[in-house]
Order: structure tokens, then C-alpha cells, then sequence
């Protein structure tokens, strides 16, 4: 059979994420909800069709869709149902159809399609013939329990509900899986092809008190959000998982476990459809020699570089000073969490920098060079929209910093002539001021 397929990515965050829900968390009333929601299926609407279709998967092992944790493989599983639906406008066409399939085996799903006339064709002309995408969502095992099947009084009409933001979230991995493993595909030819729709962020968070519920909460940059409680084990670990869309930007997401900030940017630039990323913290953060430090750690006064995203609760007596910005090899530039006091000139700029305190153990304060500045930003790397000197200039208030402002800094270096060289973080580019006075943030180097 052929399989080949033209797939389009055609589906809004509305419908990537909607099987999202804590089961560990929600009321009896709840439950009662999405069950009334599901007693009407699909099944027991429409003209019916028999249907047997091929599916299978984009992406490689890396891709999570519904993730096997025996073989470390894709696999489909047992209770799998296929969500199909589409509009078939031609001639004596059937109009609107819809339904679900159930997983039977080596990727073949089977059941009954619903539409909306009498139709007389076969599956495979009713789907190649349709002149809308026909669309296909992969339902997990259970996900009945989730409600977000809804059905009006024509099984054709079935659609998938708009989700409800609350329903991100799960108390371990292997139920985030699950419940998080949305995949979806369009267009017909022999067969489906699905795409994973959706990421898991999976945390571990430890050092809580043990045997204690904790309440997490969670606010991404658009102002979804959600609060639900785990009870930490034996050990005092808290573990959970929240599902989110690839188009997040984590670089303003806030999450917060038993009263305790926890910030994500270090780690997460991108998200990439299908992906698991495990995210392990500690309330109790134990600093690293500044020759292993990595882009986006800080440094404290205690000479040792912390992950940025433990700013909030570093070991009683250390403070960070500065936000690693370049490392090569065992060296490294990291720019000052806030400007030095007031615009000044280059000269004033250069031994404010030099007799900076407080003194880290084996670093020097120092104003950075023009091409040091470049080494920063070219680190700093673009983000979506984002220019790579963007990046570095808004990049501090994410580790208690205070981000540089949309002007000019000085830079200790001089072109041959000895004119003074200033970096622009309005526009990114250097060159030479008209002004005497500029802003200064101090750079560390080990």
C-alpha cells in the first residue's frame, strides 16, 4: 500500500493540548462533568461507514508521542482511539463525517465514520475526495476521563471541546505521557501520518519537607494558569508534570512549588513538538567551579557559579554578583547584575569597574573590551523574534538582575586614533559617541 502523505501542521494551540488534567486533584463533581460530556459518542450518530486506516508517526525515538518506558520506543497502546474528521463536498457527497477509530494493531486503527448524508462511497474516496483537510488526532488510553470529546445531536458534528487551561498539568511523568501525548495529521493519501502536537516539561524539585502536600503554581507569557497540589515523598522530592505548546515562551513562564520561585529560562530556549524535558531542582543549590560554569549560570561571592535559575534560594551568606555571558574552555566574561551608578565617561568608567566590589575568589572586576561585548551577545544566540544582543540585554532580570537599558555603554577599548568605542544596546552596533557620558556595566573574568 502506498503510504506516502502530505502532512500540514495546521492546528491552533486550542487543539494541541487539550486531554490536560490532574487526576489526583479534581473533585467528584469534576468527574461528573466530563463523564455527562462523553455519554454521547459519536458511535451512536450518523450514516456509518466501516473504516480500517494505516497510521503511523513522524519523528524518530527522540519524539515522545506516546512513549513505551520498557522498549525506550513509540509505540501505540492498547485503548489508543483516532479522531477523524473532515467535510466531503462534491456531488451526492456525505457532507460533514466524523468518528473515532480504536487501535488494533501494527499502527491499524478500525471503527465506524458518521456522516452527515447518505453515502454510498468507499473510506478511501470519502477521505481523498474530502475538500477540507481531513484531520486526525490521536486520542491517548483513557481519554474519555479527560472530557474534551464533545458531541452535539449529530454524531458528524462531533469536535474536539476548547480546552480548559487547568488540564496541563500531571503528578508524575509516566501519567503526563499520557495524558499530554496529543499528535495530530492532515490530509489523506492511503493512510495517516501524525505529528506530535505538544512538549512535557517534567520536573523533579527536591529538599521540600517529606510526606507534605505542596502547591504548585504555574503562569506562562500568556497569562494561562494553573494550581494544583503533590504530595512529596519519603524523601522530600515533589514530582509532577506540566504540558505545554512549543510556541511558549518559557523565557517568561514563572513556576512556584510550596512558596518557592523557580524560574525555567536557563534551560529552555526552544521547544520542540514531541519533546520530554526533565527539569530537575534543588531548594537546597550547590554551587560549581567556575571552569565548568555554562551561559546563563551566576556567580556568587562565594567564587563558585550556580544554576541562574537558583537566584531565589542560594546557601545563607552567598550573594550573585554577575550573570555568565561567555565561557570558552575554562574561562569566562560575566556582566554585572545591575549598571554601575550614573552615566560617566570612559576614563571614570574604566577604574569604577577595576576597584568594584564586593571581590570574588579568582575573578576580576573590569570593564569589558568592544569585542568582548560581541563574544556576549554572539553567545546570547537569537530567540524567536529575539536579536542575539536583545537576548543578552533582557537577559538579567531572569536571575534577579536588572536588565540593560536600550542605550549606549562604554567599552574600555579605543579605535587606533584613541577615540573610545561604546556598544549600542538599541541597536546592536558599535561605534563612536557624540555624548561624554555613557552607561557602564562591569564585566567579571576568571
Amino acid at each position: 500500500m502506498n503510504k506516502t502523505k502530505t502532512i500540514f501542521k495546521t492546528l491552533a494551540f486550542a487543539m494541541m493540548m487539550p486531554t490536560m488534567l490532574l487526576t489526583t486533584a479534581c473533585s467528584s463533581s469534576d468527574d461528573a462533568i466530563n463523564n455527562t460530556e462523553n455519554t454521547e459518542t459519536v458511535s451512536t450518530k450518523g450514516y456509518a461507514i466501516p473504516v480500517t486506516v494505516n497510521v503511523t508517526r513522524q519523528g524518530d525515538d527522540a519524539t515522545r508521542a506516546t512513549y513505551n518506558e520498557g522498549t525506550g520506543k513509540l509505540s501505540f497502546s492498547e485503548g489508543d482511539k483516532l479522531f477523524v474528521k473532515g467535510f466531503h463536498n462534491v456531488f451526492g457527497g456525505a457532507g460533514a463525517f466524523a468518528g473515532t477509530l480504536t487501535y488494533v494493531s501494527d499502527g491499524t486503527f478500525s471503527g465506524t465514520i458518521y456522516t452527515q448524508a447518505v453515502y454510498s462511497g468507499t473510506a478511501d474516496e470519502l477521505f481523498t475526495a474530502a475538500t477540507d483537510d481531513v484531520k486526525a488526532t490521536l486520542l491517548p488510553a483513557g481519554y474519555e476521563g479527560y472530557g474534551f470529546l464533545t458531541v452535539s445531536g449529530e454524531g458528524y458534528s462531533a469536535e474536539l471541546a476548547t480546552p480548559d487551561y487547568t488540564k496541563v498539568f500531571a503528578t508524575s511523568k509516566a501519567v503526563g505521557v499520557e495524558q499530554f501525548s496529543l499528535e495530530q495529521a492532515s490530509q489523506y493519501s492511503d493512510g495517516f501520518d501524525l505529528a506530535p502536537e505538544n512538549s512535557i516539561l517534567n520536573f523533579t524539585i527536591n529538599d521540600l519537607a517529606k510526606n507534605t502536600e505542596v502547591t504548585v503554581s504555574y503562569t506562562d507569557d500568556k497569562s494561562n494558569e494553573i494550581s494544583r497540589s503533590v504530595t512529596t515523598d519519603g524523601d522530600g522530592t515533589a514530582r509532577f508534570a506540566i504540558g505545554v505548546n512549543d510556541g511558549t515562551a518559557l523565557h517568561n513562564c514563572s513556576l512556584t512549588v510550596g512558596g518557592n520561585a523557580i524560574a525555567l529560562t536557563a534551560n529552555f530556549k526552544t521547544l520542540v513538538f514531541g519533546k520530554i524535558y526533565n527539569v530537575t531542582r534543588s531548594l537546597d543549590p550547590t554551587g560549581h567551579a567556575l571552569s565548568s560554569a555554562r551561559v546563563g549560570d551566576i556567580i556568587c561571592t562565594d567564587g563558585l557559579a550556580y544554576n541562574g535559575t537558583d537566584y531565589h534560594y542560594l546557601p545563607v551568606g552567598v550573594t550573585a554578583v554577575a550573570k555568565v555571558c561567555y565561557v570558552s574552555g575554562g574561562n569566562g566574561l560575566a556582566l554585572a547584575l545591575a549598571d554601575e551608578e550614573g552615566k560617566m565617561n570612559q576614563s571614570t568608567a574604566i577604574s569604577t569597574c577595576n576597584g568594584k566590589t564586593p571581590t570574588v575568589p579568582d575573578c576580576t572586576w573590569k570593564l569589558p573590551s568592544s569585542d568582548e561585548y560581541y563574544d556576549m551577545i554572539t553567545a546570547a544566540g537569537e530567540y524567536e523574534t529575539m536579536s542575539a544582543y536583545e537576548v543578552l540585554r533582557d537577559g538579567f532580570s531572569l536571575v534577579g538582575g536588572t536588565n540593560l537599558v536600550a542605550d549606549r555603554y562604554w567599552t574600555r577599548s579605543c579605535d587606533v586614533t584613541g577615540d573610545p568605542l561604546y556598544r549600542n544596546f538599541e541597536s546592536g552596533s558599535a561605534g563612536y559617541p557624540t555624548e561624554s557620558v555613557l552607561y557602564v556595566r562591569a564585566c567579571l573574568t576568571w
